[in-house]
């Protein structure tokens, strides 16, 4: 059989030969809207994708370490890492590997859907499968309370949800006009007002200098603008121009605010070096490591609109903007916009999340029969039915929906991904690892740093705080905890005890 061919987007460049720079592209919606998709893409998701694009034309060339931004990669690389003795069950590190898109079904509608994550599937326990008595998993190899695998897999039957849209007209944007990209990725509405307005705006009163080059572009060229969109202000020319010399744009300022204590605020220890000014780690209880790891499985739409260009990363808060600023008319109306701030799917946030305004959906209720009810019609069925809809299910039982973040297996006792009590090492890069069965004294001495050195400072994190090391953890390198907090620490130590 004939493999399917991969799908190509026509894209039609302004460029300057003298600068040698991409001063505008033209596109149809096809591109546009997947341009839109990588806001609904989770951190992790998002690391997985640009290190599988193994074509990466600048390590190709320069024979550098890849680099993806800030100390998220460490994050995830202590993911991999980790034994899976670590988590609550195997399911936990999956899920923050590879991170569900709470999007997902209508990125499935794209001409190239850049997350390759296996759809929904829904299990449950052949032995306890009994309605409201057993449980219903959306994870692969989740154990029953029965002790057996829930491994028998359901069909969702009338799921009214965008999967029964016609997406005819187009996934975020509508179809049959053509949108205009520029080179840090401000996207407009075509128009010969806004193209005008906008080469006048960059110095260009006329196209003597500009040279239209056309193009078709396909997969690893959109997965090296989702790189170059977070590191670069540039990446189309870095791109289609081969700009090998683009300066790296990452940074962030610390939000300062009142210090407010609160009962979900998460206590952390952590160690500075005095001569050097700087944290060296964190000794870290279960929360804390499950709010960053967290940051794997929230959409960077939702980060970009929590941080509110507090830093800059890259140019990917001008697709951001982008979205904000579009006429509400040029976007499928029927299915709203999640696009600004998209939320975290279903199961795969922090339970005592301080980001207060990063949502997760909401878990909806499936209910369990033994047939469907069709034009006032019952249609049995020996395997049972599950649906969200209750009104199409005979005799519909309410099912308890399998959590994989608690030790029960119940949404009720959902705490994180981590187990507890847990006792967790994280440096200042953000690489994570397990202080189990660890002599202090053999930990102290491989630091190689003189004790007197040494001091150790308690803090609280709350909102602010959590802000501050979002942000820090997407533009540091290597000082993530250091960028973050160590403005907490200025003031006298006892003053900074929480």
């Amino acid at each position: 059989m004939a493999s399917k061919e991969e799908p190509k987007f026509p894209l039609r460049l302004l460029v300057d030969k003298e600068k040698n720079r991409v001063v505008v592209a033209e596109s149809k919606s096809d591109l546009i809207d997947i341009l839109f998709s990588f806001l609904t893409l989770p951190l992790g998701t998002i690391i997985r994708l640009v290190s599988n694009n193994q074509h990466d034309y600048i390590h190709e060339i320069n024979d550098q370490p890849q680099e993806v931004f800030g100390c998220i990669n460490n994050l995830y690389k202590s993911v991999e890492n980790l034994s899976d003795g670590v988590f609550w069950n195997n399911i936990c590190k999956t899920m923050l590997l590879r991170p569900r898109n709470s999007c997902e079904s209508l990125c499935k509608k794209l001409k190239v859907n850049l997350d390759d994550s296996e759809s929904i599937k829904y299990f449950m326990c052949g032995k306890c499968c009994r309605g409201s008595k057993g449980f219903l998993s959306t994870f692969v190899g989740a154990s029953c309370s029965c002790g057996k695998l829930m491994d028998k897999e359901m069909k969702l039957y009338g799921d009214f949800s965008e999967e029964s849209y016609n997406f005819d007209d187009g996934v975020f944007v509508k179809k049959g006009s053509l949108y205009l990209i520029f080179d840090d990725l401000k996207v407009l509405q075509n128009s010969p007002g806004n193209s005008a307005q906008q080469l006048i705006q960059l110095g260009y009163k006329n196209f003597n200098k500009l040279t239209q080059i056309s193009l078709n572009i396909g997969l690893k060229e959109i997965l090296d603008i989702l790189k170059q969109s977070l590191i670069s202000k540039t990446p189309l020319t870095d791109i289609f121009l081969a700009n090998e010399e683009f300066i790296r744009m990452y940074t962030f300022t610390p939000k300062q605010g009142p210090k407010v204590e609160k009962w979900t605020n998460i206590k952390l220890k952590v160690m500075v070096r005095k001569s050097k000014k700087k944290i060296l780690y964190a000794e870290a209880e279960g929360d804390f490591v499950d709010f960053l790891l967290s940051f794997l499985t929230t959409p960077i739409g939702s980060i970009l609109e929590q941080l509110n260009g507090n830093f800059s990363l890259g140019c990917m808060e001008n697709l951001h903007q982008s979205v904000k600023e579009f006429n509400p008319s040029w976007f499928i109306r029927h299915l709203g916009n999640p696009l600004p701030n998209p939320k975290v799917a279903s199961q795969f946030g922090f339970m005592k999340q301080p980001l207060i305004n990063i949502c997760e959906e909401k878990v909806p209720i499936y209910w369990y029969g033994k047939g469907v009810v069709k034009n006032y019609i019952c249609y049995s069925n020996v395997n049972g039915v599950i649906s969200k809809n209750k009104s199409v299910i005979k005799n519909p039982e309410a099912m308890k929906l399998f959590d994989p973040r608690s030790s029960y297996g119940t949404i009720e006792s959902a705490l994180g991904f981590v187990k507890r009590p847990s006792l967790f090492i994280v440096w200042d890069d953000l690489q994570v690892t397990p202080l189990v069965n660890t002599s202090s004294i053999s930990f102290l001495h491989k630091m190689n740093v003189p004790l007197d050195d040494l001091e150790e400072h308690v803090v609280s994190i709350g909102e602010i705080e959590a802000l501050n090391l979002l942000g820090a953890s997407l533009t540091s390198s290597k000082e993530a905890l250091t960028e973050g907090l160590f403005h907490l620490l200025k003031k006298p130590k006892d003053e900074a005890i929480a």
